[in-house]
Formats: structure tokens, sequence, C-alpha cells
């Protein structure tokens, strides 16, 4: 992932609830994740792995939030700036999940447009030409969108390098700080799945030498090794550009099954991000 998730060695109090000490220990597999991704490109079923998983734990934060020992700390109000900061956070976090989804969705759309182009030109419709063209100007305006998105987060998480606050604030002050933090680095790490370079054939790179690329992205798949999937859509195409015959099929089919699965990873999360959202908002009223 590009995104870096730091693994810390967490010390916590004798006393810490199940839900506090699970939480922590669904944020070291995150970091796991991002260990066993690092040496390869990322790829889909790495950005989904930590899609469920950052949902994972948001459902045990909620568990933590239900708990009327928690909420009676939390009530009274002991640390402000933190939980305010909490909010300001989900906030930037549900609006760059927002975001995120409807560029995967529009991804996603224009790739089943550009297979049904495909599936016309066997009975000789023309347009493909111009839907491959629409597709790869679509992968260059998301890519630099995804790019700003990565940037402006980077910037309001102060880069990640979050500190755990003082142990007089609390598991879950802490607790919440390490959620939103991990957040952050998933997203980062699923805008720039998104953002990675749009291949383009060079002026004088004959067909044949893109083709050995997409053969040799092939192997590298063959040997266990992760692709990114929308790189190995992007080579498809131009080695079949031009040509009569069908080409990219089955790997516009396998970008389109990955943008799928992430625009629900996607929801999953967003939908999560608000409903902790509304629980901290409800405690810090009463």
């Amino acid at each position: 992932m590009a995104a870096k998730f730091q693994k810390r060695s967490v010390s916590l109090p004798a006393r810490s609830h199940p839900a506090t000490i699970k939480i922590h220990e669904e944020l070291t597999k995150l970091g796991e994740l991002e260990q066993s991704s690092a040496a390869t490109s990322s790829s889909s079923s790495a950005i989904c792995s930590s899609l469920s998983t950052i949902r994972d734990v948001y459902d045990t934060l909620d568990e933590l939030l239900a708990m009327a020992s928690t909420q009676e700390a939390l009530s009274r109000r002991r640390c402000v700036a933190e939980e305010e900061r909490f909010l300001d956070g989900s906030v930037k976090l549900m609006d760059t999940c927002e975001i995120a989804k409807d560029v995967i969705s529009r991804l996603r759309e224009n790739v089943a447009a550009l297979q049904s182009a495909i599936r016309r030109r066997r009975k000789g419709d023309s347009v493909l030409e111009s839907s491959v063209s629409d597709y790869i100007q679509l992968r260059r305006k998301t890519r630099k969108d995804a790019r700003k998105l990565v940037a402006q987060l980077k910037q309001q998480m102060g880069n990640h390098n979050y500190k755990l606050p003082a142990a007089d604030q609390g598991d879950v002050i802490r607790v919440m700080r390490e959620v939103n933090a991990a957040s952050s680095c998933v997203l980062q790490a699923l805008l720039s799945f998104v953002a990675t370079p749009v291949f383009r054939r060079e002026k004088k790179q004959s067909k044949w030498g893109i083709a050995s690329k997409l053969v040799m992205t092939r192997k590298v798949a063959a040997v266990g090794c992760e692709v990114n999937e929308i790189q190995a859509a992007d080579v498809a195409l131009l080695v079949g550009e031009g040509e009569k015959k069908q080409f990219g099929t089955n790997e516009l089919e396998s970008v389109e099954r990955c943008f799928k699965e992430i625009e629900d990873g996607l929801e999953g999360v967003f939908r999560r991000l608000i409903k902790s959202r509304a629980s901290l908002l409800n405690i810090l009223s009463q």
C-alpha cells in the first residue's frame, strides 16, 4: 500500500476492555496487511482486505461506545479537544470516502460501457476506439483527482504521525485516534491504487512491445505475485487497439469486478463512519 500504517507496540492498561484490545488487534492486522503487500504493487485484493478489516474495527468501536462505562467516561468531557478532533476527522473521512466511492463508480460504469462497445464491434460497430479513448481520459482524470485527495488526507491527518495520547486520557480516546489514523491510511492506499499511472504507448513503441509487457505481467501473476488490475487493463486495451478481434475482455472483466468489490467495501466503511460519529455525538450531548 502507498500509505504506510505504522505498527505500534501498544502497552494497554491491565484493565483494558476486551473491545479495546480487539480493536488494537485489528489495527495490528492492518499493519500486517500493509507489510505483506509492501513488496508488490497494491492490488484490489489487498485493498478489499483492508476495507473489510477497517469495517470490523468500526463494528468493535461501536460496541465500545455502547457500553455504559464508556458513555459515562466520555460524558464528563475531560478530553474535549480530542473528542472534537475525532469528530472533525470523521467528517473528513466521510467526505473522502464518498468522493472515492463516486470515482470508483464512474470507472466501473465506464468499463461496463467499454465491454458493451467490444461486443457491438463483433457486429460491425466502429465506436470501440472512441470508447477506449473515453476510458483512458477518465483514467487520467480520476488519477489526478485521486492524487489530490491523497495529498489532502496527508495534510488533514498530519501524515499519520499520530502519537498515542497521554495515559490519563484513557483507552477510548486513544483508540478513537488510532481508528481515525488507520482509516485515513486505508483510504490513501485505495486512492493510490486508483491513481496508478495510465499506461500509454510511446511514439516508437510497437504493438508487440506492449504485448510483451502484458505477457510479463501475466507471468508475474502466475508465480503468485500481485499485479495491478487497472494497469493490466490499460495494457490489454493498447495491445488490441485497432484490431478487428476481441481484446482486453478478461482484463476488463477483472477490473470491473474489482471496482465493484471496492465500491461495496467503501459503502460499508461509509455507513460505519456515520454510525460511529452519530454514537459519539449522542453521548456528548447527554
